[in-house]
């Protein structure tokens, strides 16, 4: 979201997708969020029809997710965690697998989504992508799926093959650091500093250059409060999760306890 005519035009077609599953009582998915259109539509929602919507990205744990608008629940306002039916969300999971795995380059996330995006595909295509071992699984619409299978065929320099998978038969469970220390309150900068171990005012760029999420929406003030069960993304730095918001030190510091995403 680069402009106000980009961030206009994708709320209007949330809004679209909404309105026809509240007419038409039926079930209207969105491809996938990232966290700056999240941030737009958790803003907005008041301006949506009064209907249940979920979100699901492929795992309980996805950072991008698709919305689901649920016409046929007239229930005003209601926003679950857990999708009510999400084997009916229109996703799919490619396992990507270098031929001769030994001998691959060490592929990152950033070069299995160039090669995905090289291909002509858009970004709101593609939701999470997992690295275990040497392979990768892409989360994206089902609309792509095949297509995606058949055309790409290296990453880099590393010859590949791909496959559409069962997400049930893959553990997807993200690996977690537990990361336990003092800040002296529950600012956001606080939580920042500690969990990327670095100064505060180092980490100012990216809460004022709009960088850093809470639970999916945007947050410019360093001194936000933060609580038990929050969840902070990081553009550029990662994401973690309070976990534990503990007893007051003898110096008046604030004991937690945070989980840090490693992957």
């Amino acid at each position: 979201m680069n402009t106000e005519k980009e961030e206009l035009f994708f709320q209007k077609k949330l809004q679209e997708s909404a309105q026809l599953a509240f007419q038409k009582g039926i079930m209207v998915y969105s491809d996938f969020l990232g966290l700056a259109e999240q941030n737009l539509f958790l803003n907005n929602i008041r301006s949506f029809p009064e209907i249940t919507y979920s979100i699901y990205g492929g795992t309980a744990d996805a950072e991008r997710y698709c919305i689901c608008f649920d016409g046929t629940e007239q229930v005003p306002g209601i926003r679950r965690t857990e999708p009510l039916y999400p084997e009916a969300f229109p996703i799919a999971c490619v396992q990507i697998t270098p031929y001769g795995p030994k001998f691959c380059d060490g592929l990152t996330h950033r070069d299995f989504l160039g090669a995905i995006l090289h291909l002509g595909i858009t970004r709101s295509k593609i939701g999470d992508i997992y690295i275990k071992e040497k392979s990768a699984y892409v989360f994206c619409t089902d609309t792509i799926g095949d297509f995606l299978c058949r055309e790409l065929v290296s990453v880099k320099h590393t010859q590949v093959h791909c496959e559409i998978c069962v997400p049930s038969d893959v553990d997807f469970s993200p690996e977690l650091k537990d990361i336990s220390g003092t800040v002296a309150s529950l600012r956001l900068d606080a939580f920042l500093a500690l969990a990327f171990q670095t100064s505060r005012s180092s980490l100012s760029v990216y809460i004022e250059g709009g960088k850093t999420f809470i639970n999916g929406k945007l947050s410019m003030k360093p001194g936000e409060q933060l609580k038990q069960g929050d969840l902070v993304s990081v553009r550029g730095k990662g994401r973690f999760l309070v976990s534990e918001i503990n007893h007051k030190t003898k110096k008046g510091r604030i004991s937690v306890v945070i989980k840090k995403y490693i992957s």
